[in-house]
């Protein structure tokens, strides 16, 4: 494989600015990963199968899409997402009425460092797509899952994985525009600022977090609890 690269952070909250609101680039991110957002609620579903009416968590929504998918294939779930811009709040709670969702979800803006306001052993699942690359202190997030999970709760975590192979990097570096269009240099930059599975399996370890399973394929990272 080479050698890997060092990790880039990502900057944080991502927020309107003069090239793109975040309406825009909501209506982007439906457009070109519609079929991924799906895909990640099948997973969920097939992999960790959440209890009857759960209540979920989801740390970093964005526009609210992955999570929307995963509600319109339970009609039992109901979401809380927890999301660092405002801007994207703004977008996803328009995004769950459009979708006929506003009464199983609710968006409030925070950090998953810290849940500032969110009680003790309070979710049965929390989710989290493509957001772990943007956060700040990834232990301290791990901490606070544990603390807001209730016992036998589960976990779901999808990202980019850093060190993809060659034919991982073919994909990003020629086929890039035609998969994601002009976001395409968003993904690159995500990719370079995500954990390999050695990195999360080493922080798990360190925090003595023992039950949870990191996984890897040829492009993602999936960190889980059944």
């Amino acid at each position: 494989m080479g050698k890997i690269r060092p990790r880039i952070p990502e900057g944080g909250a991502i927020t309107d600015s003069r090239e793109m609101t975040m309406e825009q680039y909501s209506e982007t991110m439906k457009k070109r990963l519609g079929k991924e957002y799906l895909r990640f609620a099948d997973n969920i579903l097939e992999e960790v199968n959440p209890v009857r009416n759960s209540l979920v968590l989801e740390i970093g929504p964005g526009p609210g899409w992955a999570g929307l998918r995963l509600l319109q294939k339970r009609a039992d779930l109901k979401l809380e997402g927890i999301e660092a811009s405002p801007d994207m709040v703004r977008v996803a709670t328009a995004n769950a009425s459009d979708e006929k969702l506003k009464e199983r979800t609710l968006y409030r803006t925070g950090q998953g460092e810290e849940m500032t306001g969110i009680p003790d052993q309070r979710y049965d699942l929390v989710i989290s797509r493509d957001s772990l690359h943007h956060w700040t202190d990834p232990r301290k997030v791990f901490m606070e899952i544990n603390r807001v999970l209730k016992p036998g709760g589960k976990i779901y975590i999808h990202d980019h994985r850093r060190d993809i192979n060659f034919p991982g990097r073919l994909i990003v570096n020629v086929l890039s525009w035609l998969i994601a269009g002009d976001m395409g240099k968003y993904w690159k930059s995500s990719i370079a600022a995500s954990y390999t599975k050695e990195e999360m399996t080493a922080i798990l370890k360190e925090l003595q977090i023992n039950d949870w399973v990191v996984d890897a394929n040829l492009m993602d990272l999936v960190i889980y609890k059944k």
